[in-house]
């Protein structure tokens, strides 16, 4: 038996409306990685990104975007979150790419935040996985080995 279970559609849709952050990767020179809130309105998500790196240059997210719109978005709740370690982990990761929105009114966003140079993005998704694990307790956590014992030769 498989030590995951795939999450139904329900339970994708409750899972993205109790959740707020993620993780978003892109693909340059490097990998690059970076934690981030989303919003999630008429079933799309939403991501606000700041132009600028927090300075009067282009953060290195709009260089990538620049070189490719295509991103994987992973949004996770481990175990330990969850109080006595009674929920399993759970992750959703989305493959896709980012499109500017032209139109944020549309999604409820009336305007951006002043005095920060920020675009508002959504996630045009390609590929969509859900699953929870299905250990109880989760080996990890409880001092079980996850793997057996290897013998002496």
């Amino acid at each position: 038996m498989a030590d995951f279970k795939k999450l139904t559609k329900i339970e994708i849709e409750k899972f993205i409306k109790d959740n707020q952050h993620g993780i978003l990767s892109m693909a340059g020179d490097k990998p690059y990685a970076l934690p981030m809130g989303y919003m999630y309105k008429r079933k799309t998500f939403l991501l606000g990104l700041v132009i600028t790196g927090g300075m009067s240059v282009e953060g290195r997210k709009m260089k990538y975007l620049t070189q490719s719109k295509k991103i994987c978005f992973t949004i996770c709740r481990p175990r330990w979150f969850m109080e006595k370690l009674k929920k399993p982990c759970t992750t959703l990761v989305l493959e896709g790419e980012l499109v500017e929105v032209t139109n944020p009114a549309y999604f409820g966003v009336k305007t951006m935040p002043s005095g920060v140079d920020m675009k508002l993005y959504k996630i045009k998704t390609d590929k969509i996985g859900a699953r929870k694990c299905n250990r109880k307790p989760c080996e990890l956590f409880a001092g079980k080995k996850l793997l057996p014992r290897r013998k002496n030769m």
